[in-house]
């Protein structure tokens, strides 16, 4: 159909480059060992002979790692490739003109929410095993966070744009911004200013 068509140079450069990001995260995560005293436990425990120089155990990557990069994957799939995700961006910029166009608003809002349900199990269940313990209360504020995270990452609060990368990325910046504040010893009312300055930032370049 004479589409356009990338140059075979770009393709090459593009799985080149994206080859070697995710080698050098492996061997990023790869390169720092487990402390020794966790070591020490670990080898006690599970009855390994602990060499003089010392066991080295990688940290790796974490399977909640993974299981976001997963959850990413498969939710970009849905919001590009499907008409689902289609009709839910029309939803989102225009609800009455999607309406107009024979979309059946109410059906999706409620797959939406359906959705969402699923992606809030699966991060209660990730927070509950990192914690190793769960309350009515685990995820409180957090939706400030969540927010926050999804302007930063380009969504827009009027709807009808925005991607599933940016907002993991939105989110990969308001946590480090939060574990940055830990580390610095910044009490805990403050660090909640911080985060809803840096969203009210974002809302207002998001309006310009």
């Amino acid at each position: 159909f004479r589409f356009p068509l990338r140059p075979i140079w770009a393709e090459t450069l593009l799985a080149t480059v994206t080859c070697a990001i995710i080698l050098g995260a492996v061997w990023l995560a790869n390169s720092y060992p487990w402390p020794v005293g966790i070591v020490n436990r670990y080898a006690a425990a599970n009855n390994i002979t602990v060499p003089e120089g010392g066991l080295f155990i990688a940290h790796g990557i974490a399977i909640p790692v993974l299981m976001a990069v997963a959850v990413g994957l498969i939710m970009t799939f849905v919001t590009k490739r499907t008409r689902f995700g289609r009709y839910v961006f029309a939803i989102g910029g225009n609800p009455e003109a999607a309406n107009l166009a024979g979309i059946n608003t109410r059906w999706i809002t409620m797959k939406v929410f359906m959705i969402m349900g699923v992606l809030a199990t699966i991060a209660a269940a990730i927070s509950s095993a990192r914690q190793n313990s769960s309350t009515n209360a685990l995820g409180t504020l957090d939706e400030l966070l969540v927010i926050a995270a999804a302007v930063i990452g380009g969504t827009s609060l009027a709807g009808g744009s925005g991607t599933v990368l940016g907002a993991m990325l939105g989110a990969l910046l308001m946590q480090s911004l939060q574990s940055g504040m830990v580390l610095l010893g910044v009490d805990s009312p403050l660090q909640s200013i911080v985060v809803g300055a840096v969203l009210v930032v974002a809302v207002w370049l998001d309006t310009l």
